[in-house]
């Protein structure tokens, strides 16, 4: 996460906490996209930031297109392909040399049609097919390090560090949106963390709480403890900023931890404790939905302590008192039982969902009964603390 500092540097917040990073005139700034954003239209690219309704766009020149991939090992039968599988793909404005890969520059580069996908390689041709959610596009000579924004931008900063500081090499920026900019700024901030569960219940989570709170999620599926435990600060903010700061967060991980051992998810579960701490805001524990029936049966732990995966009641064996364990440490932190909720629904509500073989809530109303049971017991204990 991007904070200010002055007009020629700024902070880039990290584990170890502020890093100055700064620049010359030949740092390179590239915007960082998923491929599923990359659909250029009339020299614009425009996505939805991931859990928000803000809309980001991307401006391009009216220039021709290059792009360059590189390899991680030397294969000369590829070079007689029609298409190509990058991990990674770099497009730039400026002219770039065509190149086939060698043993000492492995890479591809030449002209490319944004439109069609294709890299032209002298007389060779190359479709670019781009697996979805496995590939970054980094897209250059549209931005420059005084675009660099505050507040709304992740970076990853490649370059050399001297005195406490980062002379950048180059800049990959990753555009957050703007948490505030439909706040209301007479209501407390909440927070909620998780995974594609929280993308279910979402709607009914606002619904129960509208006009009460300014709702945020992060710009992403937050997965398992061990990527919050690596994105929580990105996640957070600059929340010291007045406007910017949280008076609510609530968190899960599970779904994504269930062939992880103990140790493993209970480390990074403390290690993302620690930070929410530093916020002062109220937190809350939401308990890890369960799998339904449709799953085989949980068969216990495997020879090195791993769950054993989505399997029917490895929440209620393994995630959630493994969590627990964690969470009865801090007694500050009160816990929002939705396995209980969804167990307790068995009969009626959630009948037709412990039935299927799915631990997704795509009915309307199980997502809408999700996010309001959790919305209900975030009003109930903001109103006993005021």
């Amino acid at each position: 996460m991007i904070s200010p500092l002055d007009d020629s540097s700024f902070y880039v917040l990290d584990k170890t906490g502020q890093k100055v990073v700064t620049w010359n005139q030949q740092t390179k700034v590239a915007i960082q996209i998923g491929v599923t954003n990359f659909k250029p239209r009339n020299h614009q690219i425009e996505y939805t930031i991931h859990s928000s309704t803000q809309k980001h766009r991307i401006e391009l020149p009216r220039k021709p297109a290059y792009a360059v991939i590189d390899r991680r090992r030397f294969d000369p039968k590829e070079r007689g392909n029609d298409y190509l599988v990058p991990r990674g793909l770099k497009v730039f404005f400026s002219p770039t040399p065509d190149h086939f890969p060698t043993l000492q520059e492995n890479y591809y580069a030449g002209k490319f049609d944004l439109h069609k996908r294709v890299l032209e390689i002298k007389e060779s041709e190359y479709e670019i097919k781009m697996p979805s959610g496995k590939t970054d596009i980094h897209i250059y000579d549209v931005l420059t390090p005084e675009d660099c924004r505050p507040f709304v931008n992740k970076a990853n900063v490649v370059g050399m560090e001297k005195d406490g500081k980062i002379l950048a090499k180059e800049i990959h920026l990753v555009p957050l949106g703007d948490q505030t900019v439909n706040d209301d700024p007479q209501l407390p901030r909440y927070l909620f963390i998780g995974d594609s569960i929280s993308g279910n219940y979402d709607r009914g989570l606002r619904g129960s709480l509208q006009g009460k709170f300014n709702l945020h999620h992060p710009p992403t599926n937050c997965g398992p403890a061990s990527k919050g435990e690596k994105e929580i600060r990105d996640w957070l903010g600059d929340y010291r900023v007045k406007g910017r700061q949280w008076d609510v967060i609530s968190f899960n991980f599970g779904h994504w931890d269930v062939g992880k051992s103990k140790m493993e998810y209970q480390t990074s579960l403390e290690a993302v404790i620690r930070e929410l701490k530093k916020t002062k805001a109220m937190l809350i524990w939401v308990t890890t939905c369960p799998v339904p029936d449709g799953f085989e049966k949980t068969d216990g732990l495997d020879s090195l302590g791993k769950a054993p995966g989505r399997k029917a009641g490895v929440m209620r064996q393994y995630i959630n008192p493994w969590a627990m364990e964690v969470i009865s440490k801090h007694p500050e932190i009160t816990v929002c039982d939705q396995w209980q909720f969804v167990e307790d629904g068995r009969g009626d509500a959630f009948k037709e969902w412990w039935q299927g073989q799915n631990v997704h809530f795509h009915h309307q109303h199980e997502g809408k009964l999700l996010g309001e049971f959790l919305g209900k017991h975030i009003w109930q204990i903001w109103n006993m603390a005021q």
